[in-house]
């Protein structure tokens, strides 16, 4: 540190060295080394003791190592004593010839040269950075140490001490006896100094978060902390006393003018290549998630679960912090350490030393020399061992000079043996966690080993040397353990500085070396991928295969953007033709539903034009089809199917059939191209069925039904035969999506979703098909049928367009959400949101969509909007124009959109009753063809809403008959009314199995209610719209309630009267229901026993738990009995 800033937890240091001024004055000198890691402030603390001995009156000589002149002789000590003349005839003197003693030649002359400078007046001679001293000037340093203590001078040299992948080479100490040389490691600075310095910085307070940002960026280090500052100061205009109290960037981009990188270059570069490969390996691994799913890290470093070193039996375990913040666990009002108190950041503390004794009796532990005084802690003095040290910890001999408020005195280590016991250690005494949660003296952990392995292996390293570097690193801070006891870098903007600069080729290298260890030690395939997808291509198999499990797992797992990732790499290695094919088609597939882009047409076009199985290049081309046909290109999408049949599907007639059933229904999206493709595949089926295959025939079904040429009953007779063969593989999804349509507008609403189920189940979602989209179609299409709006809006499809409304503008060209977006509009109004369904319906530009039958759906569900919010003209236009699109493309049944139904209520609200009349009877005629109680009950509704008077009102009550049987018939019907219906035909109206009509029932009840009222019986008028208020509100159908209670009011009824809450709100059909639930009857056997849908039986269910206010079947019991008390809700 300089400058003005403060100079903390050194104040043990200081005071030693001022003592050793203070003797030398005298006459006795004696040498200090100060030993620390990269960046702990040696030289501050050197240039600090440098002030004070001048002050004092002492003479100062300088000498800055640096490697660059290690191979200049005398270079260290020309430096210190390059003053006058005397000097200068020495250094003018040739060298001495090889074999000259010590006492003799240059050598000597020099030391005399130096007892002349003491004899002027008292010395202190300063060497920073020692370590790199020549060899010439560290013999004649190593003899000035043996002989200065006849002389005033105190020798202070700084000599950096850290754990390196390559072992060091011995200290200017090694053949010195600890008696001659005082020895002080210099630990990290703790976070709450690290924190101070922050706030000196700033002028002042900091937020609390940002100054823990940089003191985690900066790794205890001083240097990357005033890097970091000042980097700050630049990039903020307004200066850090300004500063932005967000968190730091992510990038070394973002700072300027690069202090910091630069520090952590020089940390690096101090390092040596090996330290820094590793490094960077690791920086990689965890940029890249490539921990991986494999062995684990244990339980951490030397810690406990959450890893962290931590005192021996007490301190907080996290990331080696004790509970009071420090980075050991000693007591500041105790002083000195107690048994196993150590700075867990620097490396001046381990259990192993017995160092410290009591801590209750302050005294310095057995082997240490007890410095400073028991306000700061006790300074200790440890064995003798040399070799390599902990991030920092002496080599020999320390007097370790931890955190002054702490102190502590630790275990020295000499290749990863106590020199003492003999002892083997994992990096020093700290093996695995102990009980206590302390730092303990267990074995290594295998996760620790396992991924030390890996990353040794990642960056070609010794396993051994990388175990200890990891272990070493996070002592210092520069990593701390994450919550699975992986050791990750502290911030993310020092990991950025740390890869920073690696050459691409080399981390290429690297995560291909990465990738093979994992893959060889078991992990999963996604962890693999993740480091091949940072690598250049292996050009071997394995890589191929683990890139596409990576694929298929991400697909599964519905993370797209993941497996187009996956794929995209996949290409660079190699395969053959066929699976290429596979390949492009699957990419392609994701990458135009996934982000849309038009990349994915130009892989689906690739993998057309390789060879392969005509199997997968009918996939290929339907999936190309497919995204043709949405982007309003149906007649392109046929040509390229019927190119594919004519040039390679020869012999092949079940991908003959496959090929025609996709052209088929790829042509819905554009009008003229249906029209030519129904004509030939009625023809070809008149001719012979077999041609046109099953899904074909299931097609025509379909064509038939919205054409207004065949009954629900016949439709799916002949739908449910199809089913029953034998389905072609290829065939089978066309055949169950278009059978859940048919299924759908016939009301078997459960039959159609289980066979929605079934066709999406057989869907992959890695492979576009245009029946995908159509199955999704189908399941909208229930849930509207049902009224289960909520729920409705809560599907994947509805809540992500939901989310988007009103986000970006009017969406342009996006008829393939057409249809999702009316359902939605629909549901909007029937639940009382009008203002979002108006703003989901202004998104949508139809005047640049493509002509698509999903259009005619946007349409009605804008002309409900337009009605629900008093714009009945513009609801009519809108639902014209549906029904002229409808008709144009032979869509003339109501059970697609009842746009005849709807344009006749307008015209009855516009004062138009004749043309309301023709509607309404047209729309009779083709719902009696269709022939189930929702199209009929709909039809009759509108015609007695036309009609009128006393004939209205009999059309109206055999509507609301019709649709009652439809609703409860299987349960017996209601009280005063008959069997069943009959249609104008004679036949029953009411086909078995068929799902309730609630959303219809609830409509017919009020027009019965208003001509009741127009006919003087208000009685039986009030009965029927309570009832239909009621139902409206079971089904959470706002608008229909609102419509009820208006009607009501017209009528001079209050709605209060009626129960809405406990037993008696239930419906007759709830009330049996829930008896036989509470007799402990499950949902199928109460569908059994009234012969009913068991989606009816869980609608009535849960009309009756939201009216009894219970959540749970075991309440039924005690909610039925009448008086009962209701239970919370």
């Amino acid at each position: 540190m300089c400058g003005l800033e403060p100079l903390l937890e050194r104040e043990d240091a200081l005071e030693l060295l001022v003592a050793e001024a203070a003797r030398a004055r005298t006459g006795t000198g004696r040498p200090v080394l100060l030993r620390g890691a990269t960046g702990t402030g040696r030289t501050a603390l050197l240039e600090a003791a440098a002030e004070h001995a001048a002050a004092e009156g002492m003479r100062v000589l300088r000498a800055r190592c640096s490697p660059e002149h290690t191979a200049v002789p005398f270079d260290t000590v020309f430096q210190l004593l390059a003053h006058g003349p005397e000097f200068d005839a020495v250094a003018e003197e040739a060298p001495d010839a090889p074999g000259t003693p010590p006492h003799r030649g240059r050598f000597a002359r020099l030391w005399r040269l130096l007892c002349s400078y003491a004899a002027e007046a008292p010395l202190m001679v300063a060497v920073d950075d020692v370590h790199f001293a020549d060899v010439c000037s560290r013999r004649w340093l190593v003899e000035t140490v043996r002989r200065i203590d006849r002389l005033p001078v105190l020798l202070v040299m700084t000599e950096r001490s850290q754990y390196d992948i390559d072992p060091p080479a011995d200290g200017l100490t090694h053949a010195l006896s600890p008696s001659l040389v005082h020895t002080l490691t210099l630990a990290p600075l703790g976070p709450d100094s690290m924190a101070e310095l922050v706030r000196h910085a700033r002028g002042g307070s900091a937020p609390a978060d940002w100054v823990d940002e940089c003191v985690r960026a900066s790794a205890g280090s001083p240097l990357l902390l005033r890097a970091l500052l000042e980097d700050l100061r630049n990039t903020d205009t307004e200066g850090l006393a300004h500063a932005d109290a967000g968190a730091l960037p992510d990038t070394c981009a973002a700072l300027y003018p690069g202090a910091y990188p630069a520090a952590v270059s020089w940390w690096l570069d101090s390092a040596g290549p090996a330290t820094t490969e590793v490094a960077r390996a690791l920086a990689a691994l965890e940029d890249g998630g490539g921990w991986g799913d494999g062995a684990g890290w244990g339980d951490g470093l030397g810690s406990d679960a959450r890893g962290g070193a931590a005192g021996r039996g007490e301190g907080d375990a996290r990331g080696g912090a004790s509970s009071r913040g420090d980075r050991g666990v000693g007591d500041v009002r105790r002083g000195a350490p107690g048994r196993g108190d150590g700075d867990a950041g620097g490396g001046v503390g381990s259990g192993g030393d017995e160092a410290g004794g009591d801590a209750g009796r302050g005294a310095a532990g057995r082997g240490d020399r007890a410095g400073g005084g028991a306000r700061r802690g006790a300074v200790g003095r440890g064995d003798r061992t040399g070799g390599d040290t902990w991030g920092g910890a002496s080599s020999r001999g320390d007097r370790g000079v931890g955190d002054a408020r702490r102190g502590a005195a630790g275990l020295r280590e000499r290749g990863g043996v106590d020199a003492r016991r003999g002892v083997t250690v994992w990096g020093g005494r700290i093996g695995g966690p102990t009980r206590r949660g302390a730092v303990g003296r267990g074995d290594r952990t295998g996760g620790l080993v396992a991924d030390a392995a890996l990353l040794a292996r990642t960056a070609d390293a010794d396993p051994a040397r990388v175990t200890g570097w990891l272990t070493a690193m996070t002592r210092l801070g520069l990593l701390r353990p994450d919550p699975d006891g992986r050791p990750r870098y502290a911030h993310p903007l020092l990991r950025d500085a740390i890869l920073g600069g690696w050459p691409a080729a080399r981390r290429q290298a690297a995560h291909q070396r990465a990738a093979e260890a994992m893959r060889h030690r078991g992990d999963g395939a996604e962890a693999v991928a993740g480091q091949l997808l940072r690598s250049a291509p292996v050009g071997r198999a394995w890589a191929t295969g683990v890139l596409l499990d990576a694929a298929d797992l991400a697909v599964r797992d519905d993370r797209g953007e993941d497996a187009v990732a996956f794929l995209r790499r996949a290409l660079d290695e190699p395969m053959s033709p066929g699976r290429r094919t596979v390949v492009l088609t699957e990419l392609g597939s994701l990458e135009y539903a996934t982000v849309r882009s038009t990349a994915g047409i130009q892989r689906l076009t690739e993998a057309l034009k390789l060879p392969g199985p005509p199997q997968d290049r009918v996939r290929a081309a339907v999936a190309l089809g497919t995204v043709l046909a949405r982007r309003g290109e149906a007649r392109v999408a046929i040509d390229v199917l019927r190119d594919l049949q004519d040039e390679h599907l020869t012999g092949h007639p079940d991908l003959v059939r496959t090929v025609h059933t996709a052209s088929a229904l790829l042509s819905d999206h554009d009008q003229g191209v249906r029209q030519d493709m129904y004509r030939w595949l009625r023809e070809t089926a008149e001719r012979s069925p077999a041609l046109v295959g099953t899904a074909g025939q299931a097609l025509l079904v379909r064509y038939e039904s919205t054409a207004g040429l065949t009954s629900a009953e016949s439709a799916m007779r002949r739908v449910r035969a199809l089913l029953a063969e034998p389905a072609e593989p290829l065939s089978e999804a066309f055949l169950l999506g278009t059978a859940a349509a048919v299924a759908q507008w016939a009301d078997q609403l459960d039959e159609a979703e289980r066979l929605v189920c079934r066709g999406l189940a057989g869907q992959r979602a890695s492979l576009l098909h245009p029946m995908h989209q159509a199955l999704l179609n189908v399941r909208l299409d229930i849930a509207t049928a049902r009224g289960a709006y909520a729920e409705l809006t809560e599907l994947p499809e509805l809540a992500e367009l939901l989310a988007d409304s009103g986000a970006s503008g009017p969406t342009e060209g996006g008829s393939e959400s057409a249809n999702a977006r009316a359902h939605a509009i629909i549901a909007l109004v029937e639940t009382g949101r009008t203002e979002e369904a108006t703003r989901l319906a202004d998104d949508f530009d139809l005047q640049h969509t493509h002509d698509c039958w999903e259009v005619n759906r946007f349409l009605y569900a804008r002309g409900v909007l337009r009605a629900a919010t008093d714009d009945p003209a513009g609801a009519l236009d809108d639902f014209l124009e549906c029904g002229r699109r409808q008709t144009a493309r032979d869509v003339l049944s109501p059970v697609v959109t009842p746009w005849r139904a709807a344009s006749a209520e307008c015209h009855l609200t516009l004062g138009r009753p004749g043309e309301a009349l023709a509607l309404a009877e047209e729309e009779l005629h083709l719902a009696t063809v269709w022939h189930t109680p929702r199209v009929l009950g709909r039809a009759l509704r509108v015609l007695a809403m036309a009609t009128g008077g006393r004939r209205g009102l009999e059309l109206a009550e055999r509507a609301v008959r019709m649709l009652r049987e439809g609703t409860e018939g299987a349960a017996g019907p209601a009280e005063g009314d008959g069997a069943g219906e009959e249609t104008p035909d004679g036949r029953a109206a009411v086909a078995p199995g068929t799902e309730p009509a609630e959303t219809e029932l609830i409509p017919a009840l009020i027009a019965q209610g208003r001509l009741l009222t127009a006919a003087g019986e208000r009685t039986r008028a009030r009965d029927a719209l309570r009832e239909a208020a009621e139902r409206a509100e079971r089904l959470g159908a706002v608008r229909m309630r609102s419509m009820a209670e208006e009607a009501l009011r017209e009528g001079g009824a209050r709605r209060t009267a009626t129960a809405m809450t406990g037993p008696e709100s239930l419906t007759d059909a709830e009330r049996r229901i829930a008896a036989l639930a509470a007799q402990g009857r499950t949902n199928t056997e109460i569908a059994g026993l009234l012969h009913l849908a068991r989606r009816t039986v869980e609608t009535h269910l849960t009309s009756a738990y939201r009216k009894l206010g219970i959540r749970r079947r075991s309440q039924l019991p005690t909610a039925l009995t009448p008086g009962a008390a209701q239970p919370s809700s």
